[in-house]
């Protein structure tokens, strides 16, 4: 499932490898320009990603041979038949002594995509409590603390020191809020770009099946 679920994710993301480049080597040709900017994701939350959905598809694997086993059965024959078109049918026809038939396959493709639109619904929740659990109170704090700051401002000499400590302190929270922001928003256009390319691998097997079978 791998390599399958990677070649979906790479039409979508960039992966953040740095390699060393020799010092005589070619300039890379020049990316084509995208409709809009793809997020960048480590080798690790590429690796997070890919266990999340093969678990997510071995929790609702249904019995009997269906899109699931037919996206294995594709993986296990690529390094023996580099064609794709070729692979879809060797391993349909592998697959149909078991009981597989098109209207399944293609059925069962189907559920398998909402059961990832499911789970992109359960992780937009789960953000959206994540952000108001990790920022807002945050943010209420930051703003109580100026409001006294602004009352701190008519006070005479021996209220210096008080708010210049919790001047530090609003200081350090707008960092915690960025740094909290910045890492729910590269989780949000990590996942996104994954359960994206998820459903348009997808949704291309569906349009393929439809035509080769």
């Amino acid at each position: 499932m791998s390599s399958l679920f990677r070649k979906a994710l790479s039409l979508f993301v960039i992966l953040d490898e740095p390699a060393s480049k020799p010092e005589n080597a070619a300039p890379a040709p020049a990316a084509a320009p995208a409709a809009r900017a793809q997020p960048t994701m480590s080798a690790e939350d590429l690796d997070k990603y890919e266990r999340h959905f093969e678990q997510l598809f071995e929790n609702a694997n249904l019995p009997g041979p269906d899109y699931f086993e037919f996206w294995r059965t594709m993986e296990a024959l690529e390094a023996h038949i580099p064609d794709e078109n070729a692979r879809i049918k060797a391993a349909f026809a592998s697959l149909q002594v078991q009981g597989l038939d098109k209207a399944k396959l293609l059925h069962t493709a189907a559920q398998y995509r909402d059961v990832v639109l499911r789970d992109k619904a359960n992780f937009e929740t789960a953000l959206q409590g994540k952000a108001e659990a990790e920022i807002a109170g945050r943010q209420t704090e930051w703003q109580t603390l100026k409001q006294q700051n602004e009352a701190r401002q008519h006070q005479i000499a021996q209220l210096q020191q008080e708010i210049a400590a919790a001047e530090q302190r609003m200081e350090q929270l707008q960092r915690e809020i960025e740094q909290e922001k910045n890492k729910i928003e590269q989780v949000q256009r990590g996942y996104l770009a994954a359960c994206e390319a998820m459903v348009s691998k997808i949704n291309a097997d569906i349009q393929r099946l439809e035509q080769l079978l």
